[in-house]
């Protein structure tokens, strides 16, 4: 009785060690209790904002962070890793997150490159290492690091590496969740496999996260050229 009861905690254990539901939580941003300015709060936090905010009516409402912008412009928030505090072993991103309202036209297929708008209501890019790959410009913008950005796009499709306009040797898009419908989603992606697949070679640790929205030259409907928001952002190893 007790050596089969010894097997049986054996097994237990096992499953404990090898199951995905016990990954430990790396890095989690929650803007449940967020409160008071945008700006102030980012700041406070250690991020970094380019870009105009008010541009974007960036506000704290029923636990998200919320953007309605009303002006056809675009904001990065970022929060950056100093080097020796990169986050080793990144496996999966869990974003929580939605939209009501799409830029009416963003397109990031287009029939050729010239006739893209590389748009999103809103973007969660994972940066990875220190390198910097050319951004396919002279000047700016600059050079970074290789990153994964994920959006939400009404006509795009899942599954699918989109070029960005620049950055397209170390950067690409990809829209998950993506059938066009508005609402909540929850969207999780394995991290580390989809940049394998994307690049080629085993990512390095991720070295910053950014929130990003770009309506740049998308119409306005109803005083407005989208309307998103974001829960939280959690990412697992």
């Amino acid at each position: 009785m007790i050596f089969r009861d010894r097997i049986f905690l054996s097994f237990i254990l096992i499953a404990f060690l090898l199951s995905p539901l016990w990954a430990q939580t790396l890095l989690k941003v929650d803007f449940a209790q967020a409160r008071g300015p945008v700006k102030s709060w980012f700041k406070d936090a250690g991020w970094r904002i380019k870009g105009d905010l008010e541009d974007m009516n960036a506000r704290f409402e029923k636990g998200t962070l919320v953007f309605e912008p009303t002006d056809d412009s675009n904001v990065l928030i970022s929060l950056e890793f100093k080097e020796n505090a990169f986050l080793k072993g990144v496996k999966e991103i869990k974003i929580v997150w939605g939209v009501e309202h799409y830029p009416v036209g963003a397109d990031w297929g287009g029939v050729s490159q010239s006739k893209r708008n590389t748009r999103d209501p809103i973007a969660v890019l994972v940066s990875f290492g220190k390198e910097k790959i050319d951004s396919g410009a002279m000047l700016f913008p600059p050079d970074a690091p290789y990153f994964i950005g994920i959006f939400l796009g009404e006509l795009e499709k899942p599954g699918i590496g989109y070029f960005g306009n620049y950055y397209q040797k170390g950067g690409r898009y990809f829209c998950e969740s993506c059938d066009g419908s508005t609402g909540a989603f929850t969207t999780v992606m394995n991290l580390h496999q989809r940049f394998k697949d994307t690049f080629g070679k085993e990512p390095p640790d991720v070295s910053k996260i950014t929130i990003e929205v770009d309506v740049g030259d998308t119409q306005k409907v109803n005083g407005r050229h989208s309307k998103a928001y974001i829960k939280s952002i959690e990412l697992f190893n």
